[in-house]
């Protein structure tokens, strides 16, 4: 250590900054007495909301297929009624097929359980890799 600089004391535990040798920055720690080393703090890195904001552009284009999915099964009951029998019977190609003929282009991935379906939209393979929607519907 080059340099320490105490930061506070609070009962028996000393709140100290050092600058180590192998790295350039200082880091907090804490030293306890009956502790045989120095508990270090995590120190997080500058934030940049460039990606956050990408992803968040990029996720709304999903959007126009969760919506058309959800008025789908909103507007017909003959549909819902069709796709839970499916799903509840393990007819995953049946299932797959009726999300798909609601005419959307980001077909979701689709996974069922006895009390509801999931369906995860993403971009697939196509760039960016950053995002996707999950849809999580219950019937029971």
């Amino acid at each position: 250590m080059e340099e320490v600089r105490i930061l506070c004391t609070k009962g028996m535990a000393t709140m100290y900054q050092a600058l180590y040798y192998h790295r350039n920055t200082t880091t907090s720690a804490a030293f306890h007495p009956y502790l045989h080393y120095p508990i270090y703090f995590r120190e997080f890195p500058e934030v940049n909301p460039a990606k956050l904001m990408d992803s968040a552009k990029d996720t709304l284009t999903l959007l126009p297929d969760v919506e058309a999915c959800l008025n789908q099964l909103i507007n017909s009951p003959d549909f819902s009624k069709n796709l839970m029998s499916a799903a509840q019977l393990s007819k995953t190609a049946t299932v797959e097929q009726l999300i798909k003929s609601i005419g959307i282009k980001e077909i979701p991935k689709i996974s069922y359980n006895p009390d509801g379906i999931t369906l995860n939209f993403d971009h697939k393979n196509k760039p960016p890799h950053c995002c996707y929607l999950s849809v999580q519907l219950r019937w029971r």
